[in-house]
């Protein structure tokens, strides 16, 4: 990606995580980036344009990090562990760019609702839930999970995750969330176990 592109993305990122979509401003944007607002019009034609870009971005990054994690030839259970760590970590990394991911599911819900958009963050859930679908399949297969609906924990595993990011966000306080997401993913593994 054009590193010009990118600075503007990430810039994009931070002032919409602190303002929102709609207070969100070019020129607030031009500035972060260190570059003449002219210049993001040069790379986007609108500021609707940059938010699709992104979501390109967060969703393609979100994927390439789950694809890495799940790499290696480890158990079923040690893949989830995996994952779910490591979406810990993503929250954490993130900082408070992590707010974009609220403006993220409200144009994406908007857009899906009202039948004027069509979803790259629902493409990416799709994909996320089979990928935990498959790895719960696994362990059916090899005991360590019990039998079990993997279609429906797969969902519910999805959800409470993006509920323990709405947690993450309204809590802020990495030390003490970290204890309570412990604490959470350990009930999660008791409930699906053999």
């Amino acid at each position: 990606m054009d590193s010009k592109r990118q600075r503007i993305i990430q810039a994009a990122i931070q002032v919409f995580a602190k303002t929102g979509l709609e207070k969100g401003k070019i020129a607030d944007i031009a500035e972060v980036a260190g570059i003449g607002k002219g210049t993001v019009y040069e790379y986007f034609s609108s500021k609707d344009e940059l938010f699709g870009a992104i979501e390109e971005f967060v969703i393609s990054d979100m994927l390439r990090e789950s694809e890495q994690l799940l790499q290696g030839k480890e158990s079923p259970r040690k893949k989830l562990e995996t994952l779910i760590d490591g979406t810990f970590r993503y929250l954490v990394t993130m900082g408070d760019g992590i707010l974009i991911v609220t403006e993220l599911w409200a144009q994406s819900a908007r857009g899906l609702w009202h039948g004027t958009s069509a979803s790259p963050l629902r493409a990416m859930y799709d994909q996320y839930r089979h990928q935990l679908t498959d790895i719960l399949r696994e362990g059916m297969a090899a005991g360590e999970f019990r039998d079990l609906d993997p279609e429906g924990v797969a969902v519910m595993l999805a959800a409470f995750l993006d509920g323990m990011l709405w947690q993450y966000m309204i809590i802020n306080d990495p030390d003490f969330f970290r204890g309570v997401w412990t604490a959470a993913v350990q009930s999660f593994f008791r409930g699906i176990e053999a």
